[in-house]
């Protein structure tokens, strides 16, 4: 288990438009593991991974490739020879294996019994996110619609996700609570499989 993985802002790992948590953050901080998102456009930000990426992938020649297996396994064959067989200059033409010894060790094992959504739950109560609210008295958190009241039509309101209820508080721009609305679509079990917004 890694402590953080970063990536960029592509789904599943991103949400293009920035607006909300993507579902995937929270489902890594449930796990213990940090998200670390790259900055949009800035693919340098984790240039060492695009590269390997990009190696990785020409040693394995998956375009080769016919099946989902024959595929892993070049690309298990490709990382295995990165690590363990390939001669880098840069530290003195030794393989990485001799050199970074903690590539093998499991500091984290995996343990399915870590699992925590109220890690997710409290990372997803840090935001507030502002949301026009339509004609017909509605407002859209990761694409489902709230009534919020058509008393409320045109206006701004604030989002924000209530840990112990697994609800959203939404608020006038005075801070004044207007509605607390359920959803269980965040459910622990919709956050462990994945498939909270499905």
């Amino acid at each position: 288990m890694p402590l953080a993985i970063r990536t960029d802002n592509g789904e599943p790992f991103g949400v293009p438009t920035r607006d909300v948590i993507p579902i995937m953050s929270l489902w890594l901080v449930a796990w213990g593991i940090t998200p670390i998102l790259n900055r949009p456009r800035r693919p340098q930000d984790n240039a060492k991974v695009e590269s390997n990426q990009g190696t990785v992938s020409r040693w394995a020649e998956v375009y080769k490739c016919q099946s989902l297996e024959q595929m892993q396994q070049c690309l298990d064959d490709a990382c295995t020879l990165q690590r363990d067989l390939f001669p880098v200059k840069r530290i003195g033409k030794a393989t990485r294996k001799d050199v970074y010894k903690d590539l093998y060790s499991v500091a984290r094992p995996f343990n399915e019994a870590i699992f925590d959504e109220q890690k997710a739950y409290r990372y997803l109560a840090q935001a507030v996110y502002p949301r026009k609210v339509s004609n017909g008295g509605t407002t859209a958190v990761y694409n489902k619609p709230f009534q919020v009241g058509a008393a409320h039509k045109g206006k701004t309101v604030f989002v924000k996700f209530d840990p112990n209820n697994v609800a959203w508080l939404f608020f006038d721009q005075h801070g004044n609570l207007l509605k607390a609305i359920p959803d269980p679509r965040f459910s622990r079990q919709n956050l462990f499989n994945l498939t909270v917004c499905q």
